[in-house]
């Protein structure tokens, strides 16, 4: 092979060398998202790397120049890398600087250039070199870090919680605002469990199950009073987790968020003390009403048993056909006030959980019967028709005879109370399922609707009539209603002003308290 065949391959080889390069540099250029530029000093000459096409988004046909270039740059940014260039070459040292587009539809947003002067053998700057890299994923990156960063500090800092952030080792590397403005602490008052020293010496052992070791994906909870500056305590609830790597037991990180209960714990303590003062006045009540039902029942009784004798003349004639009415007068305000004083006990035992029921078989058919006989005389005296629609079989059921007899008298004296002479009261009692119904209507003077809502309630009473509601309680249908619900019932009442009222009562067959001992 001649000496001129070899220099021919050599260089072959080495442009093919060259080539693959460059080839492998273009790629780095493209993976990299960066370019380069040469500008000589003496002529002003200017080349650019493939990649800074890309970096400006323009072909191949634009000659390089640094003039143009600037041009493309904001004028702002233009100005201060004149100068930075400018430096560099009077101090020969490298240099670095940020720019951005003109033209808002270039990708390359932002652009970061680092880059150092070429010093020839005389010591003169013969050329300056820059290479340009595309940063803009990294700066939108950053500022959307930075902008969930200031979002963070401001909700940390506003939190009314103390939110802290500890190593294993108990130091505190961040402490919310909060936490002066709870307990007027620093973190290194209350770190690497000095907080349990501040605790108060009741509290300690809860304060300080909070360093216990902690659990991939437990929360642990704990509530103690803690020592303020000044000295007073202030109720704390704190909550603890911790912050794992995948597949790790052990905690890298603590974080624990605290508030201030001490309003609420002043909150249950006042209520506390309201519950104690309502139950010591409910005590207080019943000793009252038990001592009532002593001082008047005893005289009351002794009044309507006189006022009978003499009402029946047993001893002879009172004279004065008028003492005979005054005598029935007597007796009549005595039962009346005999009666209010058994609702008011009645009443104040169920309020106090205290009314006992003694369940047993009955026939509420019986019991109908029988308080609409003791109300017939009454009714025939008010002018009003009473018609009672029971079963011929009955109505057997488990319950207290004495309370069915209350409801059953309450409710009928309602009726004829509400209904004007000449009106009517029904009775009607079924077997409707596990339940009997029991309804009293009338045909009297009915109630406006907007007062239904308040009736059963104790001592609400909704009469039209100023007479009439001066004489009775609110009572009666307050019992009807509890002792229905004793019964495992309830009570219902529809009316119509001017037209009438039904008060329909349920009540089951055998009541919850007879099922349970059953089962």
């Amino acid at each position: 092979m001649t000496p001129q065949r070899k220099a021919e391959e050599r260089e072959a080889a080495f442009e093919a060398e060259l080539a693959a390069e460059r080839a492998q540099f273009g790629l780095a250029e493209r993976a990299a998202k960066f370019g380069y530029w040469r500008q000589r000093i003496t002529d002003g000459h200017t080349m650019w790397s493939p990649g800074m096409y890309r970096l400006l988004n323009i072909d191949k046909s634009q000659k390089p120049d640094m003039a143009w270039l600037l041009s493309q740059i904001r004028d702002e940014d233009a100005a201060s890398i004149t100068r930075i260039i400018t430096n560099a070459i009077k101090t020969r040292s490298a240099f670095y600087y940020r720019s951005r587009p003109k033209d808002p539809s270039n990708p390359a947003a932002f652009v970061d250039t680092h880059g150092e002067v070429d010093i020839g053998p005389d010591g003169r700057v013969v050329s300056v070199i820059g290479v340009c890299h595309d940063v803009t994923q990294q700066v939108i990156a950053e500022t959307a870090r930075a902008a969930a960063e200031d979002r963070y500090r401001v909700m940390t800092e506003q939190a009314s919680d103390i939110i802290m952030f500890y190593d294993t080792e108990g130091r505190i590397l961040f402490a919310s605002h909060a936490l002066q403005n709870i307990l007027g602490r620093t973190p290194a008052e209350i770190e690497t469990g000095h907080f349990v020293e501040l605790a108060h010496p009741d509290d300690r052992s809860s304060a300080e199950a909070l360093r216990e070791k902690l659990r991939p994906g437990e929360v642990r909870a704990a509530t103690y009073r803690m020592r303020h500056r000044d000295g007073h305590y202030v109720w704390i609830e704190s909550n603890v987790r911790g912050v794992f790597d995948e597949g790790e037991t052990e905690p890298k990180n603590i974080i624990s968020v605290s508030r201030d209960l001490s309003e609420r714990k002043a909150d249950e303590l006042k209520m506390k003390a309201a519950r104690e003062e309502a139950e010591a006045a409910s005590k207080a009540k019943s000793a009252f009403l038990a001592s009532m039902s002593h001082e008047l029942r005893t005289p009351l009784n002794a009044i309507i048993g006189f006022s009978d004798i003499m009402r029946e003349e047993m001893f002879g004639p009172l004279g004065n056909p008028r003492y005979g009415e005054y005598v029935g007068l007597i007796r009549d305000s005595g039962q009346m006030l005999l009666d209010l004083i058994a609702d008011i006990l009645d009443t104040a035992k169920i309020e106090a959980g205290k009314m006992e029921m003694n369940f047993e078989r009955a026939d509420l058919a019986d019991i109908l019967e029988d308080c609409a006989r003791l109300l017939a005389q009454r009714a025939r005296d008010n002018g009003v028709q009473m018609a009672l629609e029971v079963p011929e079989a009955g109505l057997p059921l488990t319950a207290d005879r004495r309370a069915l007899k209350q409801i059953v008298l309450n409710l009928l004296s309602n009726a004829l109370k509400f209904t004007q002479r000449g009106g009517h009261v029904w009775i009607k009692a079924l077997c409707d399922g596990e339940f009997v119904t029991l309804s009293v209507r009338d045909d009297g003077i009915g109630i406006p609707a907007d007062a239904l809502p308040r009736l059963g309630r104790a001592f609400e009473q909704v009469a039209t009539d100023p007479m009439i509601s001066k004489s009775g309680t609110g009572l009666g249908l307050a019992l009807v209603r509890a002792l229905s619900e004793k019964h495992g019932g309830d009570m219902r009442i529809d009316s119509v002003e001017s037209e009438g009222t039904t008060v329909a009562v349920r009540l089951a067959l055998t009541p919850p308290a007879e099922q349970e001992k059953a089962a």
